[in-house]
């Protein structure tokens, strides 16, 4: 499991929204970012089409077969967000580090990413937080649940910002094929605050690992994520590095 789904760019920039309401109607559409981009189908096309090159070259040039989950290694990504009605232009740079708390059963980490947007609400943001992961190790998959607890600190022009604690949950399988792990999984992920004003916001994606070495791994993955008390959601796009240690 990628533990950074910990927090999506939808839910980092979305308490945003709240606070830019009375500047964005006022704002041409092409200066809020809101423009003509490639469709939603086209870009999970393109993705997936990667993602099955990856798995065919993984079958013809297998590394030691592994998964992710029991596992200590570390990760860096970037990410690609395509935010309605806010930003076509989102993005973020992430880090973070996995490890095994009780072999077997129980897994830790805990993350940082940087998120930023272009078009007229221009913002970013900063997350850091940790997580664990209880899975249960069955033939051929491990099935999973998680939680996470972050804290989160953005910024943006006409003086809006705003600082927060975050959480968020999962569930999801991890499944070995060789040297790839395919990962589908459903996060839900929250703030503290009162459910009138609080993110409230479902992802559901997948992600493909593939380790080309015994020590070194590339991944991709896909999600799509929906504020429930909003009209703002995002399709969200990440590549990045692995390496075990």
């Amino acid at each position: 499991m990628s533990p950074m789904h910990l927090f999506p760019a939808v839910t980092q920039l979305n308490s945003l929204n709240d606070q830019a309401r009375a500047v964005l109607p006022s704002l041409p559409a092409d200066y809020c970012g809101v423009k003509p981009t490639m469709k939603p189908t086209k870009k999970i096309t393109l993705a997936l089409g990667l993602l099955a090159a990856g798995a065919s070259f993984a079958q013809t040039n297998p590394p030691a077969p592994t998964g992710l989950l029991g596992h200590q290694y570390t990760e860096v990504s970037f990410g690609l967000n395509d935010l309605k009605h806010v930003s076509t232009h989102g993005y973020s740079l992430g880090a973070a580090a996995n490890t095994a708390l009780i072999p077997g059963k129980l897994d830790a980490g805990g993350t940082y990413s940087y998120s930023w947007i272009g078009g007229g609400l221009r913002s970013h943001a900063n997350t850091i937080g940790g997580y664990t992961t209880a899975y249960m190790p069955l033939q051929g998959f491990k099935p999973f649940v998680g939680a996470g607890l972050g804290y989160e600190w953005s910024s943006a022009p006409h003086g809006l910002g705003d600082d927060q604690a975050v959480w968020r949950t999962t569930v999801g399988v991890e499944i070995p094929a060789g040297a790839v792990t395919i990962t589908p999984r459903i996060t839900y992920h929250d703030d503290f605050r009162g459910t009138g004003r609080s993110t409230q916001a479902w992802t559901v994606g997948a992600e493909a690992n593939y380790w080309y070495s015994a020590t070194s791994a590339v991944f991709g993955s896909i999600g799509h994520s929906d504020v429930r008390r909003s009209s703002i959601d995002s399709w969200n796009y990440q590549i990045g590095l692995r390496a075990k240690f």
